[in-house]
């Protein structure tokens, strides 16, 4: 049964449907004005048609919902809902303003339920469009954020002036966002409405993944994290992460800004971590219009020498036997004739990225790149577009099984400068390969020890 528990509730546009109140007319207001406030109950606009939402569905959808409402912000009745949700606890309904990027959906779908709900008013943003519009925006920003649901579009009016505002649910389960979809659509008056999910970016990887387990081909990964510095909550979201799906990281550091400090803080409760070289001050030394490098061409091969060589002998100070001497070039540029000199300094592995020319083997220097990096340069350390790494992924692993790459698939990242969409991917990305016993996230030590892991082995699973 449709709940209203106001007074009056009237159909027309000229009635608050919080309070009953007669509004004025938005035509007095002229054109570009925001929808009123109610003269009675200084209801908004995103309020009223917040309660029109609701008030077209059973009550039985909502009364055993434990919420979490800002007291104020909202149009619903908290009566209609269960018990308020404990702070920070797991909620079945929430309510958020859309943002540019869908950090407040991100944050808000972390504490729903399996079967909880999310109201998202687009009101802030001035999102317009047909429902089918609003869908197609809402399931492009969530996939690009990693973050799988179903959704409903509505394009409502507002009761009080006619303003059409975007809304849109967000549901985790499928099935009960069918059930809540027919019943708006069957309200009377009812806006128009769209509902579709969110697509899963990650399939092509779980179907090429699924081709390594039938094969029973050990699938191997590895991490690699550039530019630490300090001990950060970013480190240790990083370092928790590695550990809870067991994939260890080489973390590249910076010799001349480490200190006791980070070994200290490093020590205990990181055992997944292990430490490489990261240059010497990631300053670069190249002339202007030139690519960026500090151990690159342009750069006095003595004065190369003598930076990575006191870099070596601060971080073997600071970290001991958790240093792996692995060097990894600034902006993953090195010259050559520098390259062939590491194993005399000591340096007898080197990570650069997939595209770097590799030359002729060098000996006793291991040589092992990364093939995708996550972040997004040219958009604030933002991620990637979750499809084109996913593409990338798939392209590497069908080189490798085909036999035409002989090295385990390096993950890079930026712990530093990652954004929450990045963060997301990384963590999904874990999760994923978690599914799959094929799957095997290398130690460094596995890395960069006498030769890359060979493909093709059994699997272990």
């Amino acid at each position: 049964m449709n709940r209203d528990a106001t007074p009056v509730c009237r159909e027309h546009g000229a009635q608050c449907n919080l309070c009953g109140a007669a509004m004025p007319d938005p035509a007095d207001a002229g054109a570009g004005v925001a929808p009123p406030a109610c003269p009675a109950c200084a209801s908004s606009a995103p309020q009223r048609v917040m309660r029109r939402v609701f008030q077209a569905l059973p009550a039985g959808l909502l009364a055993w919902r434990r919420h979490a409402l800002e007291a104020g912000r909202h149009g619903v009745d908290p009566a209609w809902f269960g018990a308020p949700a404990a702070d920070d606890a797991m909620a079945d309904f929430m309510a958020v303003e859309l943002d540019a990027q869908g950090e407040a959906i991100a944050a808000a779908l972390g504490r729903l339920t399996a079967r909880g709900v999310l109201y998202v008013s687009g009101a802030a943003q001035g999102a317009i469009g047909s429902a089918q519009d609003l869908l197609a925006s809402m399931t492009a920003l969530l996939a690009n954020q990693g973050l799988p649901c179903a959704v409903i579009a509505i394009d409502a009016a507002d009761p009080g002036s006619g303003a059409r505002l975007p809304v849109w649910l967000l549901l985790r389960d499928a099935a009960q966002a069918e059930r809540w979809h027919q019943h708006l659509a069957a309200w009377p008056g009812s806006a128009p409405t769209a509902a579709g999910p969110v697509p899963d970016r990650f399939a092509p990887l779980r179907q090429e993944l699924a081709c390594w387990q039938a094969a029973r081909s050990e699938c191997a990964f590895w991490w690699r994290d550039d530019d630490l510095v300090e001990d950060s909550a970013a480190l240790r979201r990083l370092a928790a992460l590695s550990q809870r799906h067991q994939a260890p990281v080489l973390m590249a550091v910076i010799p001349a800004q480490a200190d006791a400090a980070l070994a200290q803080a490093t020590a205990d409760g990181m055992p997944t971590l292990a430490y490489c070289q990261h240059g010497w001050d990631h300053a670069n030394h190249e002339a202007p219009g030139q690519p960026s490098s500090e151990f690159g061409p342009g750069r006095d091969p003595q004065a190369a020498e003598a930076d990575l060589e006191r870099g070596a002998q601060r971080l073997r100070a600071l970290f001991d036997e958790r240093f792996l001497p692995v060097m990894v070039p600034p902006w993953n540029t090195l010259a050559p004739a520098l390259a062939a000199r590491l194993p005399a300094l000591g340096l007898h592995g080197l990570s650069q990225y997939l595209f770097q020319p590799r030359g002729a083997a060098l000996a006793g220097l291991v040589r092992v790149d990364t093939h995708l990096d996550i972040v997004d340069w040219s958009a604030g350390a933002g991620v990637r577009d979750p499809g084109m790494l996913v593409e990338r992924l798939v392209s590497i692993l069908q080189l490798r099984r085909a036999g035409q790459l002989d090295e385990p698939l390096g993950i890079l990242t930026h712990h530093r400068v990652m954004a929450g969409g990045t963060w997301r991917f990384l963590e999904q990305l874990l999760a994923l390969t978690a599914e799959f016993p094929c799957v095997r996230w290398l130690h460094p030590r596995a890395v960069f020890g006498a030769a890359p892991s060979s493909e093709g082995a059994p699997c272990a699973a």
